[in-house]
């Protein structure tokens, strides 16, 4: 069979800016977005200092439907502003800068957590600095390989992998969705490898710029005011996961720990990338 019969969308685009007979730019530097899944709390076993956390089904989340400066989830019924870090979009489900994108893989990893070590957010605290408390509630990234104040089956390393982030994956629906319109299914997120730096024990595959779930033949996400400019990835946890844990001793301002308590909830933050070839007119300034 003809080569000619099969046309990718990055040929089909580069030959359409040639038809049109201007001068174009490219750039193969991927386009970002974050979103974040939610474990909570659930009623405490009637085992001593066992307790509960329970991604619930039905959470539909979409990257690429906000921009920089948009409020995003903090924690539980907060908001903060996004940020460069949690997507590089400057208007929501729209590419920037009038450019045509061809999608021709996708990559995916677990940012960060934000965990709730407080439980309900907590009655004394041990420390006056913001930023440690931020984390302590939950409201800001938290790193504990010690399990000091969030449990170790979270994000000790001696589990070997992030456990939390690979039980959800698999349950995780992708779609990919134009103009409010046309959807394709695209498969779960476990698909999606870590195309990034990362610890081998925290990767979603090989921690590498080159490990990505691969488009050959590519999708198109158009410049705004053109079909098919309005572009979201959309996930849908299809089925619950639940995780038991060890309550850990939290501290208070009388004494080192107090009694084991609840984790109030878990945010894990998920960035998906988007890789391929972007075509635009170049600027005039």
């Amino acid at each position: 069979m003809s080569q000619d019969l099969f046309m990718t969308q990055r040929r089909a685009m580069i030959e359409a800016y040639k038809v049109a007979g201007q001068p174009f730019s490219a750039s193969t530097k991927p386009y970002k977005s974050t979103v974040s899944w939610q474990w909570s709390s659930a009623v405490n076993s009637t085992i001593s200092s066992v307790g509960w956390l329970v991604a619930r089904t039905g959470q539909t989340l979409a990257w690429f439907s906000y921009k920089i400066g948009d409020a995003v989830p903090g924690n539980v019924n907060t908001y903060r502003p996004a940020t460069e870090a949690d997507t590089n979009v400057s208007k929501a489900r729209t590419t920037n800068g009038a450019e045509d994108f061809v999608i021709e893989g996708m990559s995916a990893s677990n940012r960060s957590i934000r965990a709730n070590a407080a439980g309900g957010g907590g009655s004394s605290f041990f420390t006056t600095d913001p930023d440690v408390l931020s984390a302590y509630v939950g409201l800001a990234p938290i790193i504990d390989p010690a399990a000091l104040f969030i449990p170790p089956q979270i994000q000790s390393p001696f589990n070997l992998e992030n456990a939390m982030y690979r039980a959800m994956a698999g349950h995780i629906a992708v779609e990919f969705e134009w103009d409010r319109s046309k959807v394709v299914k695209m498969g779960t997120l476990e698909q999606l490898p870590e195309g990034a730096a990362n610890s081998y024990l925290r990767a979603s595959g090989e921690p590498s710029t080159n490990d990505r779930y691969r488009v050959p033949e590519g999708y198109l996400w158009r410049r705004e005011g053109q079909p098919d400019s309005e572009f979201i990835v959309r996930g849908t946890l299809t089925e619950a996961v639940c995780m038991p844990y060890i309550m850990v001793a939290q501290p208070n301002n009388t004494t080192v720990a107090s009694a084991a308590a609840a984790v109030g909830s878990v945010f894990l933050d998920s960035v998906i990338r988007l890789h391929g070839l972007s075509v635009k007119l170049p600027s005039r300034n």
